[in-house]
């Protein structure tokens, strides 16, 4: 995890704010804004006075003003609650790098454990194997949890066929608080299954993130001579002409690409793709810091 735990990427980090979009739930003393009102020092909205209301919070100038007595409401700052899913199937481990997509998948999720960290909010994670959630560890926070992420992360391993949809969405049933789930995956399978799995968090109240994890040969196909392709996830083999198939094969990439960018972002969630020959700095963080960007000047 060298990457991770690089200096200059931690220095950074902490210089970001991870915000979820949606007010969220959590536990007081954090910095996002929780859907329910309480003793914070923000104020929210007045309330009409009911019996048995704390004399404390009545507004007594607004009382002066309207013979009429309103409680003061603030909002209750709360910890963020982040879950961080992991594809780890047989296609992740695709490279035509010294690391594999599995491995800048791994760096991406030590990186966002980090910042929550030293945000001081909670995450949890979703190790996910084909269509399986392989491992799941509720959402703590703390020194000893981040290193217990990294070890956890480290030491699974790529297996497993079938549509990393189908885990997402089997991940989804056990998040119980609302918060930021982000999903790092190459998406490679159904997008209407992607589409479906987004909508669940969303409907749960939940904010997503989208890190769509490729190697490069994904996206620009550069092969010139008689390859042969073999499945990691199955036994197929194809021996083929790349220059016969070239055109086709980035015509239906661009297609799935568009079809799962679309259904993600109609639901109000973030899509990032990043190559695997891009370095985080390049990528992840300078998206985060557009997206906190975009928070702030939306006020939350």
């Amino acid at each position: 995890m060298r990457q991770a735990s690089d200096p200059r990427l931690l220095a950074r980090l902490a210089r970001l704010e991870l915000r979820a979009r949606s007010a969220v739930e959590g536990f007081a003393g954090g910095k996002h804004v929780s859907p329910h009102r309480g003793s914070g020092t923000t104020f929210a909205e007045h309330r009409q006075y009911v019996p048995g209301d704390e004399i404390r919070h009545l507004d007594w100038k607004l009382a002066a003003r309207t013979d009429r007595f309103f409680v003061r409401r603030y909002e209750e700052e709360t910890a963020l609650t982040g879950y961080l899913v992991l594809d780890l199937s047989s296609s992740m481990a695709f490279s035509t790098l010294e690391w594999s997509k599995a491995d800048y998948g791994r760096w991406l999720l030590a990186s966002l454990a980090r910042l929550l960290l030293i945000q001081n909010d909670r995450w949890g994670l979703a190790l996910c194997q084909g269509n399986s959630v392989t491992e799941w560890v509720p959402p703590q926070g703390g020194e000893r949890h981040w290193q217990d992420s990294l070890s956890r992360i480290e030491s699974i391993s790529v297996s497993g066929e079938g549509d990393p949809a189908t885990a997402l969405s089997s991940a989804a049933a056990r998040m119980e608080r609302r918060g930021l789930v982000v999903w790092v995956s190459d998406c490679l399978g159904s997008t209407e299954k992607a589409t479906h799995a987004a909508a669940l968090l969303r409907k749960a109240g939940h904010d997503l993130v989208v890190l769509r994890v490729l190697d490069p040969a994904e996206v620009s196909f550069p092969y010139s001579r008689s390859t042969r392709f073999e499945s990691l996830e199955g036994s197929d083999e194809l021996l083929l002409n790349p220059l016969a198939v070239r055109e086709a094969y980035l015509e239906e990439f661009a297609d799935h690409a568009a079809k799962l960018r679309r259904g993600v972002r109609s639901l109000g969630a973030d899509f990032r793709r990043l190559q695997t020959d891009e370095p985080l700095e390049a990528g992840f963080i300078e998206f985060l810091a557009r997206r906190a960007s975009r928070m702030r000047s939306l006020g939350r």
